[in-house]
């Protein structure tokens, strides 16, 4: 899975993300990536190891290598013991266990029922013991065709998931206001920060005045005057300038000049109505010019925003708390 390209860098991961959300043209997948984006890339990251696998063919060639394997080593071990003179079935069973050594270890008790056999024609046993290999090979062959990848997986010693998400989520934290995720790998950091934050309506935050969304970014808005209220201050105003002491995890470098990328104002566009609806808001008033913006532009700024180069190929599949506002 690491070798596949949308695991390989954290950028990598956020750009396949968000770009098979937009495949998915659906409103609820966004919306659970803003709210509950740890949780959704969990499983998200988690489809991903299931599609990988999902072949019957593939995963049941591993699984068949491995049996068979196992299988020819038996079978090897007692063309050894049937070369070999002996007095008796146990040193013969016993020679079997001692050429499989650490390969296949058999357990003393399960030995035990016939070793007391030892007037049985050893040629005999052998025989039985082979046909008994074949049964059962094809016992575990059927069942591992029966077996679900997710079942396999839960029998894993690592889990694949967990592997896979300290490789790629970062800290996993969300920017209190607009919820973009933080951008600093790994956890050992002191502050939160992104390099891009998105329109706050993404983020529950609606105007006082009007309870429109807003779609407004959080770089121009901790250099503005405006207030924000939110359930960490139980509702009560707080000047966006102080952030910091409500939320003094997060950085958030103040610049006016930034506007949200093409990507973000074309979902918001697209998903205005449904955000609102699901916030318990009014829609947001959008800008002339990001009705204009086009699904290609959208993706072609993601290209940019991750710095994606060439050609880059992914598979892309086919409640509230308190009211979030701010003063304009």
């Amino acid at each position: 899975m690491m070798k596949r390209e949308e695991f390989s860098t954290r950028m990598s991961f956020q750009y396949s993300v968000l770009l098979d959300l937009l495949s998915k043209n659906d409103f609820n997948s966004f919306r659970s990536y803003s709210h509950s984006y740890e949780s959704y890339v969990k499983s998200w990251i988690s489809e991903r190891i299931k599609e990988h696998f999902s072949e019957v063919s593939t995963i049941c060639e591993f699984e068949d290598s491995h049996v068979q394997t196992s299988i020819d080593n038996i079978n090897d071990a007692i063309k050894t013991a049937k070369a070999e003179t002996t007095d008796s079935l146990k040193t013969f069973v016993e020679n079997i266990c001692k050429e499989l050594g650490d390969k296949l270890v058999i357990s003393q008790d399960a030995l035990g029922a016939f070793m007391i056999l030892n007037n049985a024609d050893q040629e005999q046993f052998a025989h039985w013991l082979t046909e008994s290999v074949k049964d059962i090979k094809e016992a575990l062959s059927e069942k591992f065709k029966k077996t679900t990848i997710e079942t396999k997986l839960r029998h894993l010693q690592m889990n694949p998931q967990n592997e896979l998400f300290n490789r790629v989520i970062g800290c996993g934290k969300q920017c209190p206001f607009c919820k973009v995720p933080c951008d600093a790998g790994g956890r050992e950091h002191t502050k939160h920060f992104a390099s891009l934050h998105r329109p706050q309506g993404f983020g529950n935050y609606s105007w006082i005045d009007s309870d429109k969304l807003v779609t407004d970014i959080c770089s121009s808005s901790v250099i503005s005057d405006k207030n924000f209220h939110c359930s960490e201050m139980k509702n009560k105003r707080h000047p966006f300038k102080d952030y910091r002491k409500i939320f003094p995890d997060w950085d958030i470098p103040p610049d006016r000049s930034l506007e949200a990328s093409d990507f973000w104002k074309f979902v918001m566009t697209k998903y205005n109505n449904e955000f609102a609806e699901a916030y318990k808001a009014k829609p947001a008033d959008i800008p002339k010019s990001w009705r204009k913006i086009t699904e290609q532009q959208a993706k072609e700024s993601l290209k940019y925003a991750f710095e994606v180069r060439g050609n880059y190929y992914f598979p892309i599949r086919g409640s509230n708390r308190f009211r979030k506002s701010m003063d304009r």
